[in-house]
Parts: C-alpha cells; structure tokens; sequence
C-alpha cells in the first residue's frame, strides 16, 4: 500500500487564495502541517464535510490551524434531526474519547448546516451545489465550480438499484430485500440527481470501494464498486474519473488490476485514474 496510501478520505482544492477541504479523514492531519509550511498559510479555510462517519471526521482533533487562533475555519455539514453539526463534532472531541474540548480549540469555528440540492457561493468566486449520497444515514455529496473549472466529490455512495439508504439501520440478512416501486424511483431520482450534479466536470472523484465479488458480499455497506463509478462518470460525460475511497484491504496491485480493468470495459474518452496520496490535479493540465 506505498503508492497508493492508507489515510481516509481528505482532498484540498486551492482558487487563488482561498484553501477549500473535502472531508477530515486522517490525511487532515498531514494537511495542517503542509499548510503551515507555507510562506502565507491560509487564515480562513471552508472544510466541507460529507458525513460525520468517523472515517470522514476523525482527522479533525490533530489539525493544527484549529488551535491558531489568527484562523477561522468554516465548517460546512449535512443538517441532521439527530444531532447538529457543531454538537456532533464536539461530541467527538470530547472525554473519554478525546482530552480537549471544542472550547478548547482557539481557531474561530463557524458551523454551517445545509442540505442536498443546495447551490450557494462560499467565496465570491467559488460556487458550491450539492446532492445526496445513497449511504447509511444519508452524505453530501459535493460540486465545486470555480474559474471554469468543476470537481465533483461524490466519495461515499452505494449505487442506485439495489438498497435505498436513509436515517434507519439496514439490517443485512445475507439476501436482497426486494425494493417497492416507491424505492425504485426514489433510487432511480437520487442517480439522476448524481449524473446531473457530475454533468461536465472536469473531474469525478467517486466511490470505488469494491470489486464487483466484493459488492455482491457487502451491499448494505453503502459503497460502490470501479465498475458502478465508471457508468456515472460516462452517463455525466466528465473529463476525468477519479477512483476513490480504496478499500483498506487492497493492496497497490489490486487497486491497478481494478483500474486496468476499467480502463479496457470504457468505450469513450474518459481518463480514469486511481486516486493516490500527493496526487494534485491541476485546470487545464492531463494526466
């Protein structure tokens, strides 16, 4: 796993002088310290959260700009009936889990909850539009715009035929529970909502987690198999497909027969690509 990496989900994207974040996996905590090497570190950073799954937020306590207090970080996340963001977060730095607190921190942290089919602009040149994931208790998925350019972050999803997910556990019995023809078309307006979000970006960065064996064992887990990431990539006719969220498991050799693989089944011009730690992805420029 050298080339590839094993941190969780954490994508930076730079427009001029604003510093954006998708997701605060444990590849946060490397970010931090990239960015304080810098001759003029960002002080205002927008982290947009896809989930508050652990793997997506876990990086968050060992940021380093969050204890700066010349820093404000707007922190942008799905709006939920559970819990809100902020408390959501704190709950996750606090005992026993953690030993500092959200009032701790000495950053100046502004939550934002929003929710799918949202367009809005975070910075006077970058605009946001969001969708929704079909992942437990629901994700975002994300399109950021900015100087002619469109990256879509779409890192947890199951695909779209088979188990609809919502705030409810799914309890996996080792069979498919047969959908209704209400679920079908909720499924089947999620996908197009998906397709509509990645149409014409530049790149998709999509769940690839499994193999298609892989997918038939797991299908209650919320994920997509390289194959699933593909036919979106191709109905949005985007530029580049990025596989992405790798199952832990895999090792760099696997992940490249999953990536060969594809690359022989696309029959359009899609560049597909595995995505792999310090891979920067720049307008203008290919692969």
């Amino acid at each position: 796993m050298l080339r590839y990496g094993g941190n969780t989900t954490c994508v930076e994207v730079r427009v001029g002088d604003s510093c954006i974040i998708l997701d605060a996996g444990t590849g946060l905590r490397q970010l931090g310290e990239a960015l304080g090497r810098e001759p003029r570190p960002p002080r205002t950073i927008n982290l947009l959260i896809t989930h508050t799954h652990w793997d997506h937020i876990i990086g968050f306590p060992f940021f380093d700009p969050i204890s700066q207090p010349e820093n404000r970080i707007e922190i942008y996340g799905l709006q939920r009936t559970q819990s809100s963001l902020r408390k959501t977060i704190a709950n996750a730095l606090s005992d026993p889990l953690m030993p500092i607190s959200l009032e701790d921190l000495r950053a100046d942290l502004n939550f934002h909850e929003i929710h799918e089919g949202l367009a809005f602009q975070l910075t006077p040149q970058v605009r946001v539009c969001t969708a929704r994931a079909n992942h437990p208790y629901r994700a975002l998925a994300y399109r950021i715009e900015a100087d002619g350019a469109a990256l879509v972050f779409i890192p947890d999803t199951g695909p779209f035929h088979t188990v609809l997910f919502g705030d409810e556990r799914i309890e996996w019995t080792g069979r498919p529970t047969p959908n209704t023809d209400d679920e079908l078309q909720a499924l089947a307006a999620m996908r197009a909502q998906i397709v509509d979000l990645a149409r014409g970006a530049d790149w998709l960065i999509y769940d690839s987690q499994f193999t298609d064996a892989q997918y038939a064992r797991f299908p209650h887990w919320g994920h997509s198999t390289a194959a699933q990431a593909r036919e979106i990539a191709e109905d949005a006719g985007v530029g580049q497909l990025l596989m992405f969220h790798h199952d832990p498991h895999h090792t760099d050799a696997q992940i490249d027969a999953m990536l060969e693989e594809q690359r022989a089944t696309c029959d359009s011009e899609l560049i597909i690509s595995a995505a792999y730690e310090g891979m920067e992805l720049r307008k203008g420029e290919r692969p």
